[in-house]
This record gives C-alpha cells, structure tokens and sequence, in this order.
C-alpha cells in the first residue's frame, strides 16, 4: 500500500505548509491590522493574569484556570488564520466560559464547602446560564467596581449566546459562515470577521469582570515592576480604544499604583 502524505491528508497544506494555498498565510497578508492587534490581545492577557496569578493565593480559581485558558485563547487564534472558523468559536466559548466561571468560583474560595474543589473534581456543576452568573456576581461584598445584575449581564450574555450557537453549528445561515466553503480548510473573510469582533468583545467582557474584582490585585504586582507597568500603559494606548473595558481596567489600576 502507497505511504500516504499527512500533509494531504489531513488538509495541512491548507492550513500551515503552502504560502500559496494554506488560510494560514492568506489570512495574515489580508488582515495584518487585525492580526498586530491579536498579538497584543494575548500580551494583554498574558500580563493580566500573570498579575493575578502572582498576587491571588495559592489555590485561588481566577490563577489556576489562567493555565487552562491562556491555551485556549491560542488555539482560537491558531484554528481562526487556519481557516477553521466554527471550531475558533467553539474554542473561544471554552476560553471565555472558563475565566467567567474562575470569576465566579472566586466567590466561593477558601469556603467549608469547597464548591471550586468539588467542580474541579467533577462533582458540581458550574451555572450553566449566564443570567445566573450575574445575578451571583452582583449579590458579592468584595466588588471594587460597584455595578449591578443587569451591567453585568449586558456585557456577558451577548458574546456568549453567539458563541454558544456556533458550538451546535446553530445559526450558520444568520452569520453566512458556509460562504465560500469547500472540503478544505479557506481563508473566508466573512468568517474571519465575525470570530475577529467575538474575541474583542470576549476579551473586554472579561476585562470588565477584573475590574469589578481584582484592580488591588493587578495593580500591587505592578508596583513591583516598572517594565511591566510600562508595558500595561502601551497595551491600553494600543488596543484601549477597540477594546474599552481593557483600557478602563489598566486606568483603574493605575489610579491604585499611585495612590
């Protein structure tokens, strides 16, 4: 039997290997301003939580699911400029899903009942709608920001119902996600577009919820490292304007710094 290619076979020359053919090399040289912004979309979130990270006590849900969901922010990127669009969503909804819930989860840090500890463990079960995660988030003492159920409902539930649809594949007629779809992995435009606008609002809904709770946090690490302050103030002049709730988070915090 003839020693077959993976490279054809598994479509890799549409998606990594061929400058001519693969989505990958299509998508970066017709969408370079979007792909300069994602690279500094994951520097932002690589900074915030690193912050986080370092800061929240060992255990702490927001710090551990760091590790879970800064992979998947990769992935998105990586399947999206490899023409894979419904699963970009499907892994941009596990990337978002997973910070809210380590937002909601932080709630219950350190309590007799162990509600992170049992839910990693598979015993509980996560809200599994966001009308409830807000209403969670609202009732909480330890908010910095002081915003209510509805706030935090309007900036939660619109990304995640479209990311939710495209999971099932529901909702591909209304976004025209087929277009120009063959059996190979392409560079579609309309596709990029629309899973390019979900990963702003994604990531500024998740922005919004660190400024509810952990400015104190971001900002006591940033004390502690001029470059990284640095880094954060050209982050917000870079990407502040397209993705407010990132660029209103880095003000807060340094409004903490030099307090």
């Amino acid at each position: 039997m003839e020693k077959k290619n993976p490279f054809s076979s598994f479509d890799w020359y549409f998606t990594d290997a061929s400058e001519e053919d693969a989505a990958r090399f299509r998508a970066l040289k017709d969408r370079p301003q979007q792909t300069s912004v994602l690279m500094n979309v994951v520097s932002a979130d690589s900074l915030t939580h690193f912050a986080l990270w370092s800061q929240l006590p060992p255990g702490h849900p927001v710090a551990e699911l760091w590790l879970e969901t800064q992979t998947d922010l990769v992935a998105t990127i990586y399947l999206a400029y490899g023409g894979f669009f419904r699963q970009a969503l499907t892994v941009l909804r596990a990337w978002f899903e997973i910070a809210v819930h380590g937002v909601y989860f932080s709630g219950h840090y350190g309590q007799p009942d162990g509600r992170y500890e049992q839910w990693r463990r598979g015993q509980r079960n996560a809200p599994a709608k966001m009308q409830a995660i807000a209403k969670s988030l609202a009732s909480r003492t330890d908010k910095a920001l002081q915003v209510g159920e509805s706030a935090i409902l309007e900036k939660l539930y619109p990304v995640y119902k479209v990311l939710s649809l495209q999971t099932h594949a529901q909702g591909l007629d209304i976004y025209e996600l087929q277009e120009g779809r063959d059996n190979v992995p392409r560079y579609l435009p309309k596709s990029f577009d629309l899973w390019y606008a979900k990963v702003l609002e994604a990531f500024n809904a998740i922005s919004f919820l660190y400024r509810v709770f952990f400015p104190e946090e971001i900002a006591t690490y940033l004390k502690g490292s001029k470059a990284e302050l640095e880094s954060a103030v050209e982050l917000k002049n870079l990407i502040g304007k397209l993705i407010p709730e990132f660029g209103e988070l880095v003000e807060d915090v340094l409004v903490l710094v030099i307090r």
